[in-house]
Protein backbone atom coordinates (compact mmCIF):
# COMPACT_ATOMS: atom_id res chain seq x y z
CA UNK A 1 0.00 0.00 0.00
CA UNK A 2 1.19 3.61 -0.86
CA UNK A 3 1.51 5.67 2.22
CA UNK A 4 -0.84 8.51 2.33
CA UNK A 5 1.82 11.82 2.21
CA UNK A 6 0.00 14.58 3.93
CA UNK A 7 -0.40 18.16 3.86
CA UNK A 8 2.10 18.37 6.45
CA UNK A 9 4.66 17.12 4.62
CA UNK A 10 4.09 18.52 1.74
CA UNK A 11 4.47 21.91 3.31
CA UNK A 12 7.66 20.73 5.15
CA UNK A 13 9.01 19.98 1.82
CA UNK A 14 7.94 23.19 0.24
CA UNK A 15 9.65 25.11 2.91
CA UNK A 16 12.81 22.82 3.01
CA UNK A 17 12.98 24.29 -0.66
CA UNK A 18 12.09 27.53 0.00
CA UNK A 19 14.99 28.16 2.07
CA UNK A 20 17.43 26.10 0.22
CA UNK A 21 16.86 29.14 -2.62
CA UNK A 22 17.03 31.40 -0.38
CA UNK A 23 20.28 30.41 1.56
CA UNK A 24 21.92 29.79 -1.91
CA UNK A 25 20.57 32.90 -3.43
CA UNK A 26 22.20 34.90 0.02
CA UNK A 27 25.40 33.75 -0.72
CA UNK A 28 25.88 34.51 -4.27
CA UNK A 29 24.70 38.04 -2.92
CA UNK A 30 27.12 37.78 -0.71
CA UNK A 31 30.05 36.61 -3.19
CA UNK A 32 29.03 39.88 -5.33
CA UNK A 33 29.44 42.55 -2.49
CA UNK A 34 25.41 43.05 -2.68
CA UNK A 35 23.39 44.85 -0.16
CA UNK A 36 20.52 42.68 -0.31
CA UNK A 37 22.78 40.62 1.12
CA UNK A 38 25.33 42.23 3.92
CA UNK A 39 22.55 43.63 6.10
CA UNK A 40 20.98 41.09 8.38
CA UNK A 41 16.91 43.22 7.83
CA UNK A 42 17.46 43.38 4.03
CA UNK A 43 18.57 40.08 4.04
CA UNK A 44 15.84 38.87 5.97
CA UNK A 45 13.25 40.86 3.61
CA UNK A 46 14.62 38.89 0.65
CA UNK A 47 13.94 35.80 2.57
CA UNK A 48 10.25 36.92 2.60
CA UNK A 49 10.58 38.00 -0.81
CA UNK A 50 11.88 34.34 -2.10
CA UNK A 51 9.12 32.50 -0.21
CA UNK A 52 6.31 34.78 -2.13
CA UNK A 53 8.04 34.12 -5.24
CA UNK A 54 8.11 30.33 -5.06
CA UNK A 55 4.40 29.82 -3.49
CA UNK A 56 2.87 32.11 -6.35
CA UNK A 57 4.91 29.54 -8.87
CA UNK A 58 3.68 26.64 -7.20
CA UNK A 59 0.11 28.13 -6.86
CA UNK A 60 0.62 29.08 -11.08
CA UNK A 61 1.64 24.97 -11.74
CA UNK A 62 -1.36 24.38 -9.62
CA UNK A 63 0.67 22.49 -6.82
CA UNK A 64 0.57 22.77 -2.94
CA UNK A 65 1.62 26.10 -2.60
CA UNK A 66 3.52 25.56 1.17
CA UNK A 67 2.85 27.99 4.38
CA UNK A 68 2.72 31.27 3.98
CA UNK A 69 4.97 33.51 6.42
CA UNK A 70 4.65 33.12 10.18
CA UNK A 71 3.23 29.90 10.01
CA UNK A 72 -0.28 31.00 8.58
CA UNK A 73 -2.14 28.92 5.71
CA UNK A 74 -3.20 31.40 2.22
CA UNK A 75 -6.81 31.07 2.18
CA UNK A 76 -8.34 29.09 -0.04
CA UNK A 77 -7.95 30.60 -4.09
CA UNK A 78 -6.21 33.22 -2.51
CA UNK A 79 -3.11 34.26 -3.93
CA UNK A 80 -1.03 36.27 -0.63
CA UNK A 81 -0.67 39.79 -1.11
CA UNK A 82 2.46 41.01 -3.30
CA UNK A 83 4.82 42.97 -0.73
CA UNK A 84 6.66 44.31 -3.91
CA UNK A 85 5.41 47.88 -3.44
CA UNK A 86 6.53 47.95 0.03
CA UNK A 87 9.98 46.53 -1.31
CA UNK A 88 10.84 49.59 -3.54
CA UNK A 89 9.91 51.95 -1.14
CA UNK A 90 12.60 50.60 2.11
CA UNK A 91 14.96 49.89 -1.06
CA UNK A 92 14.71 53.85 -1.76
CA UNK A 93 15.09 54.48 1.47
CA UNK A 94 17.48 52.34 2.25
CA UNK A 95 20.00 53.61 -0.67
CA UNK A 96 19.99 50.01 -2.61
CA UNK A 97 20.80 50.27 -6.04
CA UNK A 98 17.64 49.28 -8.17
CA UNK A 99 20.97 46.79 -10.21
CA UNK A 100 21.09 45.15 -7.07
CA UNK A 101 17.47 43.74 -6.97
CA UNK A 102 17.48 43.05 -11.06
CA UNK A 103 20.73 40.63 -10.65
CA UNK A 104 18.67 39.28 -7.38
CA UNK A 105 16.03 38.65 -9.60
CA UNK A 106 18.15 36.76 -12.41
CA UNK A 107 20.30 34.77 -9.59
CA UNK A 108 16.54 33.67 -8.18
CA UNK A 109 15.16 32.68 -11.62
CA UNK A 110 18.72 30.36 -11.91
CA UNK A 111 18.60 29.35 -8.72
CA UNK A 112 14.67 28.76 -8.12
CA UNK A 113 14.52 26.86 -11.75
CA UNK A 114 17.11 24.16 -11.14
CA UNK A 115 15.23 22.96 -7.36
CA UNK A 116 11.53 23.27 -9.03
CA UNK A 117 12.20 22.04 -12.81
CA UNK A 118 12.62 18.61 -11.53
CA UNK A 119 10.52 14.90 -11.64
CA UNK A 120 7.86 15.07 -14.71
CA UNK A 121 7.54 18.84 -14.57
CA UNK A 122 7.94 21.07 -17.59
CA UNK A 123 11.00 22.54 -17.63
CA UNK A 124 9.07 25.55 -20.00
CA UNK A 125 6.01 26.06 -17.97
CA UNK A 126 8.09 26.26 -14.40
CA UNK A 127 10.21 28.49 -16.07
CA UNK A 128 7.14 30.73 -17.00
CA UNK A 129 5.32 30.28 -14.26
CA UNK A 130 8.78 31.21 -12.29
CA UNK A 131 9.47 34.45 -14.39
CA UNK A 132 5.52 35.60 -14.00
CA UNK A 133 6.16 35.18 -10.40
CA UNK A 134 9.20 37.23 -10.12
CA UNK A 135 7.84 39.90 -12.30
CA UNK A 136 5.16 40.15 -9.69
CA UNK A 137 7.72 41.72 -7.24
CA UNK A 138 10.18 43.51 -9.91
CA UNK A 139 7.58 45.82 -11.31
CA UNK A 140 5.32 47.20 -8.55
CA UNK A 141 8.85 47.38 -6.61
CA UNK A 142 10.34 49.29 -9.60
CA UNK A 143 7.37 51.62 -9.95
CA UNK A 144 7.20 52.70 -6.31
CA UNK A 145 11.07 53.01 -6.17
CA UNK A 146 10.80 55.79 -9.29
CA UNK A 147 7.72 57.28 -6.62
CA UNK A 148 9.95 57.81 -3.87
CA UNK A 149 12.83 58.82 -5.62
CA UNK A 150 10.49 61.72 -7.77
CA UNK A 151 9.22 62.35 -4.07
CA UNK A 152 12.38 63.03 -3.11
CA UNK A 153 12.99 65.01 -5.50
CA UNK A 154 9.90 67.35 -4.83
CA UNK A 155 10.82 67.59 -1.35
CA UNK A 156 14.65 69.33 -2.47
CA UNK A 157 12.52 71.33 -4.58
CA UNK A 158 10.19 72.30 -2.19
CA UNK A 159 13.20 73.03 0.51
CA UNK A 160 15.22 74.90 -2.74
CA UNK A 161 12.96 77.30 -3.54
CA UNK A 162 11.53 78.21 0.44
CA UNK A 163 15.71 79.51 0.33
CA UNK A 164 15.46 81.26 -2.53
CA UNK A 165 12.25 82.66 -1.54
CA UNK A 166 13.86 84.09 1.54
CA UNK A 167 16.84 85.60 0.00
CA UNK A 168 14.67 87.08 -2.63
CA UNK A 169 12.83 88.81 0.14
CA UNK A 170 15.10 89.28 2.75
CA UNK A 171 18.22 90.03 0.71
CA UNK A 172 16.99 91.42 -3.05
CA UNK A 173 13.96 92.86 -2.39
CA UNK A 174 15.67 95.12 0.63
CA UNK A 175 18.14 96.21 -1.69
CA UNK A 176 15.90 97.30 -4.56
CA UNK A 177 13.68 99.16 -1.52
CA UNK A 178 16.95 101.09 -0.34
CA UNK A 179 17.75 101.99 -4.48
CA UNK A 180 14.55 103.45 -4.48
CA UNK A 181 14.77 105.23 -1.19
CA UNK A 182 18.05 106.90 -2.81
CA UNK A 183 16.47 107.60 -6.14
CA UNK A 184 13.42 109.42 -4.31
CA UNK A 185 16.20 111.64 -2.26
CA UNK A 186 18.20 112.54 -5.20
CA UNK A 187 15.39 113.49 -7.63
CA UNK A 188 14.75 116.43 -4.60
CA UNK A 189 18.14 117.83 -5.35
CA UNK A 190 18.76 116.90 -9.26
CA UNK A 191 16.54 119.50 -11.21
CA UNK A 192 17.22 118.69 -15.44
CA UNK A 193 18.37 115.23 -14.19
CA UNK A 194 14.88 114.47 -12.49
CA UNK A 195 13.27 113.02 -15.61
CA UNK A 196 15.87 110.10 -15.67
CA UNK A 197 15.43 109.55 -12.33
CA UNK A 198 11.90 109.35 -12.90
CA UNK A 199 12.57 106.68 -15.41
CA UNK A 200 15.17 105.01 -13.23
CA UNK A 201 12.69 104.84 -10.49
CA UNK A 202 9.84 103.27 -12.86
CA UNK A 203 12.59 100.55 -13.49
CA UNK A 204 13.04 99.62 -9.69
CA UNK A 205 9.85 99.75 -8.18
CA UNK A 206 9.18 97.92 -11.62
CA UNK A 207 11.86 94.85 -10.03
CA UNK A 208 10.63 95.19 -6.50
CA UNK A 209 7.32 94.05 -7.47
CA UNK A 210 8.52 91.30 -9.68
CA UNK A 211 11.04 90.12 -7.08
CA UNK A 212 8.48 90.63 -4.33
CA UNK A 213 5.38 88.02 -7.11
CA UNK A 214 8.49 85.59 -7.27
CA UNK A 215 8.96 85.36 -3.64
CA UNK A 216 5.57 84.99 -3.32
CA UNK A 217 5.04 82.06 -5.95
CA UNK A 218 8.24 79.96 -4.55
CA UNK A 219 6.23 79.99 -1.41
CA UNK A 220 3.97 78.17 -2.81
CA UNK A 221 3.19 74.65 -2.68
CA UNK A 222 1.13 71.27 -2.35
CA UNK A 223 2.23 69.99 1.00
CA UNK A 224 -1.07 68.55 2.39
CA UNK A 225 -3.10 69.74 -0.10
CA UNK A 226 -4.95 68.32 -2.87
CA UNK A 227 -3.63 69.76 -6.48
CA UNK A 228 -6.79 71.55 -6.95
CA UNK A 229 -6.18 73.38 -3.66
CA UNK A 230 -2.87 74.22 -3.98
CA UNK A 231 -3.92 75.78 -7.02
CA UNK A 232 -6.77 78.08 -6.22
CA UNK A 233 -5.29 79.20 -3.25
CA UNK A 234 -2.18 80.20 -5.42
CA UNK A 235 -4.55 81.64 -7.95
CA UNK A 236 -6.06 83.96 -4.77
CA UNK A 237 -2.98 85.28 -3.70
CA UNK A 238 -1.57 86.63 -7.17
CA UNK A 239 -2.16 90.18 -7.28
CA UNK A 240 -5.72 91.58 -8.83
CA UNK A 241 -3.24 93.24 -12.07
CA UNK A 242 -4.23 92.42 -15.23
CA UNK A 243 -3.98 89.27 -16.76
CA UNK A 244 -6.10 88.51 -14.10
CA UNK A 245 -6.83 84.50 -13.63
CA UNK A 246 -9.69 82.67 -13.43
CA UNK A 247 -9.08 78.91 -11.78
CA UNK A 248 -11.91 75.96 -12.39
CA UNK A 249 -12.03 72.71 -11.75
CA UNK A 250 -14.61 69.90 -13.41
CA UNK A 251 -14.94 66.24 -12.21
CA UNK A 252 -13.73 64.35 -8.80
CA UNK A 253 -10.44 65.81 -7.75
CA UNK A 254 -8.20 63.43 -6.36
CA UNK A 255 -4.39 62.66 -4.64
CA UNK A 256 -1.93 62.09 -6.78
CA UNK A 257 1.95 60.76 -5.53
CA UNK A 258 3.54 63.37 -3.66
CA UNK A 259 6.03 63.95 -6.00
CA UNK A 260 3.80 63.96 -9.16
CA UNK A 261 1.47 66.85 -7.06
CA UNK A 262 4.49 68.73 -6.61
CA UNK A 263 6.17 69.17 -10.38
CA UNK A 264 2.95 69.46 -11.69
CA UNK A 265 2.23 72.71 -9.67
CA UNK A 266 5.72 73.91 -10.35
CA UNK A 267 4.82 73.55 -13.74
CA UNK A 268 1.28 75.52 -13.07
CA UNK A 269 2.98 78.09 -11.52
CA UNK A 270 5.68 78.66 -13.86
CA UNK A 271 2.79 78.75 -17.14
CA UNK A 272 0.67 80.94 -14.82
CA UNK A 273 3.28 83.17 -14.19
CA UNK A 274 4.84 83.00 -17.91
CA UNK A 275 1.64 84.16 -19.16
CA UNK A 276 1.11 86.96 -16.61
CA UNK A 277 4.37 88.46 -17.57
CA UNK A 278 4.67 88.28 -21.24
CA UNK A 279 1.01 87.69 -22.63
CA UNK A 280 -0.05 90.99 -22.68
CA UNK A 281 -3.35 89.81 -22.24
CA UNK A 282 -6.23 90.73 -20.23
CA UNK A 283 -7.07 87.26 -18.72
CA UNK A 284 -6.34 83.94 -18.02
CA UNK A 285 -8.22 80.96 -17.86
CA UNK A 286 -7.17 77.85 -15.66
CA UNK A 287 -8.93 74.89 -15.92
CA UNK A 288 -8.47 71.25 -14.32
CA UNK A 289 -10.48 68.34 -15.68
CA UNK A 290 -10.43 65.17 -13.75
CA UNK A 291 -11.22 62.76 -15.81
CA UNK A 292 -11.34 58.82 -15.13
CA UNK A 293 -7.54 58.06 -16.88
CA UNK A 294 -6.28 61.20 -16.52
CA UNK A 295 -5.82 64.52 -15.38
CA UNK A 296 -5.62 67.57 -18.15
CA UNK A 297 -4.76 71.47 -16.56
CA UNK A 298 -4.89 74.01 -19.77
CA UNK A 299 -4.09 77.46 -19.20
CA UNK A 300 -5.70 79.85 -21.63
CA UNK A 301 -4.20 83.73 -22.28
CA UNK A 302 -6.10 86.21 -24.46
CA UNK A 303 -2.71 87.47 -25.65
CA UNK A 304 -0.24 88.49 -28.31
CA UNK A 305 0.70 84.75 -29.11
CA UNK A 306 4.04 83.81 -30.81
CA UNK A 307 5.25 81.64 -32.90
CA UNK A 308 6.04 78.26 -32.29
CA UNK A 309 9.53 77.78 -34.67
CA UNK A 310 10.78 81.13 -32.60
CA UNK A 311 11.82 81.51 -29.10
CA UNK A 312 10.45 84.75 -27.73
CA UNK A 313 11.66 86.15 -24.31
CA UNK A 314 10.35 84.03 -21.39
CA UNK A 315 9.59 80.99 -23.39
CA UNK A 316 12.81 79.25 -21.36
CA UNK A 317 10.04 79.16 -18.52
CA UNK A 318 8.25 77.08 -20.76
CA UNK A 319 11.14 74.95 -22.01
CA UNK A 320 11.79 74.16 -18.38
CA UNK A 321 8.08 72.93 -18.01
CA UNK A 322 8.13 70.55 -20.25
CA UNK A 323 11.46 68.99 -19.17
CA UNK A 324 9.51 68.72 -15.29
CA UNK A 325 6.53 67.21 -17.61
CA UNK A 326 8.95 64.84 -18.91
CA UNK A 327 10.31 64.11 -15.38
CA UNK A 328 6.79 62.20 -13.98
CA UNK A 329 5.46 60.93 -17.43
CA UNK A 330 3.50 63.62 -18.76
CA UNK A 331 3.02 65.64 -21.35
CA UNK A 332 3.18 69.46 -21.94
CA UNK A 333 1.59 70.41 -25.43
CA UNK A 334 2.07 74.25 -26.44
CA UNK A 335 -0.63 75.90 -28.75
CA UNK A 336 0.02 79.86 -29.78
CA UNK A 337 -0.88 81.88 -32.76
CA UNK A 338 -0.08 85.70 -33.07
CA UNK A 339 -2.70 87.68 -32.20
CA UNK A 340 -4.84 84.93 -30.58
CA UNK A 341 -2.93 84.28 -27.39
CA UNK A 342 -1.33 81.14 -26.52
CA UNK A 343 -2.93 77.46 -24.74
CA UNK A 344 -0.35 75.46 -22.17
CA UNK A 345 -2.13 71.95 -21.80
CA UNK A 346 -0.51 69.26 -18.93
CA UNK A 347 -2.09 65.68 -19.45
CA UNK A 348 -0.76 63.59 -16.55
CA UNK A 349 -1.55 59.81 -17.25
CA UNK A 350 -3.17 57.34 -14.57
CA UNK A 351 -2.36 54.27 -15.93
CA UNK A 352 -4.64 51.44 -13.90
CA UNK A 353 -5.16 53.58 -11.90
CA UNK A 354 -1.65 54.36 -9.91
CA UNK A 355 -1.75 57.44 -9.71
Amino acid sequence: MVPRIRPVDVDDAAATVDARVADALIRELRVRGSALATDSTVAAQLRAQVHVVLRRTRERLGAAAGPAPGGEAAPSGAAPASPGSKVGRDRARQNIHPADSLIAATLLFDIALAELATGDSDPAEVARALNASIMDQVVPASLTYVDVLIERLAVAHTEERLGISRELHDRVAHSIAAGIQRVQLSRQHEGAASERIDEALRLLEAALDETRSLALDLRHSVGDKHLDEAIHDYVADLSPEPPTVDAHSYGTARSLPTGVQEEAFIIVREVVHNARRHSRGERIRLESHWLVDRLIISVSDDGIGFERDRIRPGALGLIAAQERAELIGAELTIASTPGSGTTVTLTISEPGGRR
